[in-house]
C-alpha cells in the first residue's frame, strides 16, 4: 500500500487553504480566458472563480 501522507511542517491550515484557493482561482481564470479574448471580472461573485476551478479539476478527473 502506498503512503499518501504529506508533511507540511509548520504551515498553518490557513496557509494551506490559501494555497489551494489560489490554485483554484488560477484554474478558473484560465477557463474563463479560454472562452473569450477579453474578460471583465466586474461584478463576479468572489466564489465564482474557485468554483470554476473545482469544475476544471472534476472534468480532468472524469476524462
Amino acid at each position: 500500500m502506498t503512503d499518501n501522507n504529506v508533511d507540511f511542517g509548520n504551515m498553518k491550515s490557513r496557509d494551506v487553504g490559501n494555497m489551494i484557493s489560489k490554485t483554484l482561482v488560477q484554474l478558473g481564470k484560465e477557463e474563463v480566458a479560454g472562452l473569450s479574448d477579453t474578460v471583465d471580472y466586474g461584478n463576479l461573485p468572489s466564489k465564482a472563480l474557485p468554483e470554476l476551478g473545482k469544475q476544471v479539476i472534476k472534468n480532468q478527473i472524469n476524462q
